[in-house]
């Protein structure tokens, strides 16, 4: 009697810690680039004769580690990441203008632009909601003020519960939005007065 008590909790206690591995928590994770649409931006790089400098950008949020939560349950899960998100949105940035055709330099620019992460964030209940707000500064090379304003986007997306590739593409996607925003309300008010 008492083996077969044995036996029926060490298999209870072995489905429950199977349960419980299976809704694994996404802590410390890299930030991948997964975006699911194409960038729409205009290129307006044909006819820009500036010289753009991507400088520093830094991180705003309360919690920086902090990039999605799941709300679906009792239990909120979140995720964090061990990367640099300010530095991951710089990087990201720099690619989104070259291939736009802008010319990204790191010396002598005409244009300095220098950003700082206001949102970057996935909330999960029945569909994953991104959100990516960031606050971007330009200067001349004298360190002119030129302009100053955000570029946000979101996206909305359908996928399983809790999985990284879909917080990966929902924060891919926002941030696309976001620097075609950028691009296509924003960039021409750094082009020279004709």
């Amino acid at each position: 009697m008492k083996r077969g008590i044995y036996i029926a909790v060490s298999l209870l206690l072995a489905v429950m810690m199977g349960g419980c591995a299976s809704k694994k928590m996404h802590l410390d994770v890299p930030l991948e680039w997964k975006p699911t649409d194409n960038a729409s931006a205009i290129n307006l790089a044909a006819a820009s004769s500036q010289l753009y400098k991507i400088a520093v950008f830094t991180d705003a949020r309360a919690n920086q580690k902090e990039i999605a939560k799941n709300i679906e349950d009792k239990k909120v899960k979140i995720v964090t990441t061990r990367d640099n998100v300010a530095d991951w949105c710089r990087d990201r940035f720099k690619v989104a203008m070259r291939q736009h055709g802008f010319k990204v330099v790191e010396d002598n620019a005409s244009v300095i632009i220098k950003g700082e992460v206001l949102q970057f964030y996935v909330v999960e209940d029945s569909v994953y909601k991104a959100n990516v707000r960031i606050k971007l500064t330009a200067e001349n090379a004298e360190g002119k003020a030129l302009w100053e304003g955000e570029m946000s986007g979101e996206a909305s997306r359908f996928g399983h519960s809790y999985s990284m590739e879909n917080y990966y593409e929902a924060l891919s996607d926002a941030y696309l939005g976001a620097v075609d925003d950028f691009i296509n309300n924003q960039v021409v008010k750094l082009e020279p007065k004709k």
